[in-house]
């Protein structure tokens, strides 16, 4: 009922943004304290939620301001004027491409710049260029936006809106990015192919202005200054400064090459100017994070859990349906719309690790190149249209068909290339599930039934798994073997579907010798599934004392068995302790060690194994957070939660990030057939 609720409070808010009666600068905190109040938490927590909100993502609003700030030393130098008129010279004088070379410098020009400062003064440059060689205004219009769309797919402050708000890693993201650009580049030349054979007319421009300042301006700059809008970019992604000193140093550059002497008044006047242009968006980012503390509450995410668990969250066809086909949800500041009502559902999905983060913010991004390019709503599509004199609304229908194609081959290659992109499989099967016997999850068919005995070396040991093995051997066919195992390795290969060791260890007390025989039961694939143990203080420890306490061991064994026949089943014909009514599971665990390292523990062949994580990994952080900021007993916790967390983790030979996929789920393991033993 509460959920209903949530949702019925996000549907009134969502209608009056869409009504335009409020504008999402107000609606989004008016929405997080209203759906906290909805959701139960305690009003005393309600401050906590609006100023810990507020300012939780400082460093995007820092980002977004310097980065306003090298946009107006770009544009205030001449560089940006430059770049463009250097295109203009080299593309020719044929139209189409002409286009393109101007396209690439608008997508390079907006890597780095934002807001519509940018966008009024590099289109007040781009698009006269355009129309005067002839290009027809609706193509120069929708051309613009699409280059924009493309250069905004690297765009260092949006990228730090996505690593602070989804807690993902830039690393992890670098791939999709240019798979989405190259998909997006290709719908970019395709259309203006195709627009090119169909309008043949030429353009007619009627826009004055006295450009003799800016022209000189442009000739005045040197070559080198050239590289201003590119300098951010090697900084960021080749030497990972974070986004304000890469921006920083770029717009010091910027000024000394071009205006050395006036240096410090050009920066400030920058400054001021870059803050008046981006000031609308940084109240909107801390109405996000207000939205995105909101949904951290225990309460609100207690709520939602029963809507947004379950498998059809990871349902292929769903993802491709919800975030390509249903992208134009975007439009209108609709419910998709990341910077509007559409963050409301995001942070929930967020909040409730539904799907993981890394897929979220792809999502995020394919559906962003529909809202960028085709939303009437956007302040960049109104003054393209109003400047080039073209209708707004057939911007729109124009692109629209192009940019859902863009988001729908997204989505498609997410579900597809998951693997190869984020390094994991966060979808289930588009058929039916599959637990698949080829990452060695299951034990083969030849070890079914089959149990191996180990010891742990003193000679005690060897008599305690000798009592154990006859013990435990004959009943319901099993074989029994006395073997070692093949640590950490899966159960592909193994020769038994469960493992049990005896270890045996002693230690003086006042009264005599204290004797502990130890039994621990095993899965093929190491993860341990129970312990028993049995201890006597005796004078002198001797063979006869270890082999009664094996037979109490082993009694203990058969005990659990009994009491826990359909997981004992699973174990000896599967290989895998899981019973009906287990919840999903990765099959990992975390624990704190001495050097006060957070480890893993991680069964072999099981879904964190098959995501790459691997026992004695050391995690640095989680979903984006270093562990500690959680606590030890909280993140330990998060281990058997089923969610799709994410990890930066160190071992030997280098730093490695990991994304858990889909989790182990015990009900459908149980309805799968059992392997039949080898004859």
């Amino acid at each position: 009922m509460t959920g209903a609720l949530i949702l019925a409070t996000f549907a009134v808010f969502a209608v009056l943004m869409y009504a335009r009666v409020l504008p999402a600068l107000l609606a989004l905190p008016l929405m997080a304290v209203t759906r906290a109040l909805v959701a139960g938490v305690p009003r005393g927590h309600l401050g906590g939620v609006v100023t810990s909100g507020a300012a939780s993502l400082a460093v995007v609003y820092a980002a977004v301001i310097f980065g306003a700030l090298l946009g107006r030393v770009t544009l205030d130098t001449g560089i940006a004027r430059a770049l463009v008129n250097l295109a203009a010279e080299y593309g020719g004088e044929n139209p189409f491409a002409l286009s393109l070379v101007v396209c690439a410098i608008v997508a390079l020009l907006f890597t780095s710049l934002s807001g519509l400062g940018a966008i009024v003064m590099v289109g007040s440059v781009a698009l006269p260029i355009l129309m005067t060689v002839g290009v027809p205004r609706t193509i120069a219009a929708t051309l613009f936006l699409m280059a924009f769309a493309l250069g905004f797919i690297f765009n260092i402050a949006n990228w730090t809106f996505y690593t602070q708000l989804f807690g993902v890693s830039r690393q992890l993201l670098w791939h999709y990015a240019l798979l989405l650009a190259a998909i997006d580049a290709a719908a970019l030349i395709v259309y203006a192919a195709i627009a090119f054979r169909r309008e043949r007319d030429y353009a007619t421009w009627a826009v004055a202005a006295d450009r003799d300042d800016d022209e000189a301006d442009a000739r005045g700059v040197p070559a080198w200054a050239l590289l201003t809008p590119v300098l951010p970019l090697v900084l960021y992604y080749a030497l990972h400064l974070d986004a304000v000193p890469a921006f920083m140093l770029s717009a010091v550059y910027g000024v000394l090459v071009t205006r050395p002497r006036d240096a410090v008044r050009t920066l400030v006047a920058a400054a001021i100017r870059g803050v008046e242009d981006v000031a609308p968006a940084v109240l909107l980012f801390m109405g996000i994070g207000m939205l995105l503390a909101a949904t951290k509450q225990p309460e609100f995410a207690a709520a939602l859990a029963p809507m947004v668990g379950g498998a059809w969250m990871r349902s292929p066809i769903a993802f491709v349906a919800i975030f390509g086909l249903a992208s134009p949800l975007a439009l209108y500041r609709g419910p998709l719309n990341p910077f509007g009502v559409g963050i409301a559902i995001f942070t929930v999905l967020l909040a409730s690790h539904a799907i993981p983060a890394i897929v979220l913010v792809a999502a995020v991004m394919a559906v962003v190149q529909v809202q960028n390019v085709c939303d009437p709503t956007n302040t960049a599509n109104v003054w393209v249209a109003n400047f080039t004199g073209t209708p707004i609304d057939l911007i729109t229908k124009r692109t629209l068909p192009y940019q859902v194609a863009v988001a729908t081959a997204a989505c498609l290659a997410i579900v597809l290339a998951a693997p190869s992109l984020f390094g994991a499989s966060p979808f289930v099967s588009w058929i039916a599930p599959a637990y698949a016997d080829d990452l060695g999850t299951f034990a083969p068919p030849s070890a079914v039934d089959r149990l191996a005995i180990d010891d742990d070396g003193p000679p005690l040991g060897r008599v305690a798994a000798a009592v154990l093995a006859r013990a435990l051997a004959g009943g319901d066919g099993r074989t029994v073997r006395r073997s070692a195992p093949r640590p950490g390795s899966d159960c592909s290969q193994k020769r038994y579907a469960a493992y049990a060791i005896a270890t045996v260890s002693t230690f003086a007390l006042i009264e005599g010798t204290a004797l502990d025989v130890g039994i621990r039961l095993e899965d093929c694939g190491g993860w341990i599934v129970n312990e028993w143990h049995d201890h006597r203080v005796v004078p002198h420890p001797n063979a006869a004392d270890a082999r009664a306490l094996a037979l109490e061991g082993a009694a203990r064994v058969l005990a659990w068995e009994s009491s826990e026949p359909q997981r004992a089943s699973a174990l000896f014909t599967r290989g895998i302790a899981l019973a009906p009514g287990d919840p999903p599971s990765y099959f990992f665990a975390l624990f704190k060690t001495v050097d006060g390292y957070m480890r893993v523990y991680v069964r072999a062949g099981g879904p964190a194994y098959a995501a790459g994580l691997r026992s004695g990994d050391i995690v640095d952080k989680l979903d984006g957070r270093f562990w500690w900021e959680y606590g030890t007993y909280q993140t330990q916790a998060r281990a058997y939660d089923g969610k799709p967390h994410s990890f930066a983790i160190q071992r030997p030979g280098g730093d490695l990030n990991v994304q858990l996929g889909a989790p182990l789920d015990a009900q459908a393991v149980a309805t799968e057939p059992a392997a039949k033993p080898s004859p």
